[in-house]
């Protein structure tokens, strides 16, 4: 008899519980097929292309690897020669405004000191971006960066 009540209340306990677990969960309604859009973080590897309003070339590729620490490295292919770039320097998001300051680590063209700022959108993208020269021994140019997208 003691076996059957205790077999009876693990029974009703267990029943209860997943009852509990029914009434909480989530239910897919039929209208939705479409999964929530992903949000990407700033972090991560970004591809895009740039111009230069001083000398007329076609857009020229840049990649971003933004790492969450507030560091991040350029590369950029020149648009005068086949040369890649490299920059390190760091970077902050106020609102949706990305802001950087980075530095050639290589550049035959001698030391570059740039800032910029493009759009941030949590949906994989940053837009509206410029650039400027702002110190080294390389002439002041300005330019623009096309769509970047997140890559990974």
């Amino acid at each position: 008899m003691k076996k059957l009540i205790m077999a009876s209340v693990a029974l009703t306990t267990f029943s209860a519980a997943i009852a509990l677990f029914q009434l909480t969960s989530c239910k897919k309604s039929i209208a939705q097929t479409s999964c929530p859009p992903v949000t990407y973080p700033v972090a991560g590897l970004w591809e895009g292309t740039y111009q230069t309003d001083q000398v007329n070339h076609a857009a020229t590729y840049v990649s971003l690897a933004i790492y969450p620490d507030g560091t991040l490295i350029r590369r950029s292919k020149s648009s005068v020669s086949t040369e890649n770039i490299y920059f390190k320097g760091t970077w902050k998001l106020i609102g949706n405004t990305f802001e950087f300051r980075d530095t050639t680590m290589s550049y035959s063209a001698g030391l570059q000191i740039d800032t910029g700022t493009l759009r941030f959108s949590d949906d994989g993208t940053m837009s509206n971006g410029t650039w400027r020269d702002v110190g080294g021994n390389v002439q002041s140019y300005t330019g623009t960066f096309q769509n970047m997208k997140r890559i990974n």
